[in-house]
């Protein structure tokens, strides 16, 4: 590893590798770099903010510079067909529209919805384009893994604009929606309209994308909802493997 790109190279792979950071010697054995080399480049990393520490155990992590930019690369358009899979996944297993979100410039955006291809009964076309962050399944369940500040940040705007919407009581929402794995928009939009969805975690796309279903409230709701949340789920995985590997 003469060239010194090349070091840095498999720092940062060895840190990719490992949610939970390196410690400075365990980075340096996992590298087989000289302790003090070690310790100089990632200082280098960290003042361009592609490594940070953690504050409580003060390994080394990905820094936000560097998230930000895998962020961005996976957010790009051409990203887009690789959740075809996924949602005629969904669509099979549930036989109720799909869609896939976005989170992009602040705002949430719907990319993508799938319908089914019976022709004997009627389904919900949810479009394409924005949705509320305060009430719609696919924003809740992308702003509820953001770090609190973000939401905060991205909430109070919001809040400003829309007599009685409290941010702490949309935070302890968010909250829940992140214990329990998804979110359910129940005709807080349109009235008979249900929709569920679940969070994309791949890694740097944590947060940055969601995945659902929308249907006739009382046609969806004849699905068990622990039914509707594993095939989403099954789905989310099948979205994050493909966006890993892309």
């Amino acid at each position: 590893m003469s060239n010194p790109l090349n070091r840095y190279h498999h720092i940062l792979h060895a840190i990719a590798g490992r949610p939970g950071g390196l410690s400075l010697a365990d980075l340096a054995a996992a590298t087989g770099l000289p302790r003090s080399t070690t310790h100089r480049m990632a200082t280098t990393l960290r003042e361009i903010d592609y490594l940070g520490q953690d504050d409580a155990s003060g390994n080394f992590v990905l820094g936000d510079g560097l998230i930000g930019l895998m962020r961005s690369s996976l957010a790009q358009d051409s990203k887009l067909a690789l959740f075809d899979p996924a949602l005629n996944f969904v669509v099979g297993r549930l036989e109720e529209t799909a869609f896939c979100a976005r989170l992009w410039n602040d705002e949430v955006d719907l990319v993508q919805a799938v319908t089914p291809t019976r022709k004997d009964q009627l389904y919900i076309y949810p479009g394409v384009g924005g949705r509320p962050l305060d009430k719609c399944s696919s924003s809740k369940a992308i702003l509820a893994y953001l770090d609190p500040a973000r939401i905060q940040a991205l909430l109070e705007p919001l809040a400003s604009s829309t007599p009685g919407l409290r941010v702490d009581t949309l935070m302890q929402e968010l909250d829940q929606v992140h214990r329990q794995g998804f979110a359910i928009c129940d005709g807080e939009i349109d009235e008979g309209v249900l929709s569920v969805a679940c969070p994309v975690m791949s890694g740097p796309a944590r947060g940055l994308y969601s995945i659902g279903v929308v249907g006739p409230a009382a046609r969806l709701k004849s699905h068990d909802l622990q039914e509707i949340v594993e095939v989403l789920h099954s789905a989310a995985d099948l979205a994050a493997a493909e966006l890993l590997n892309s």
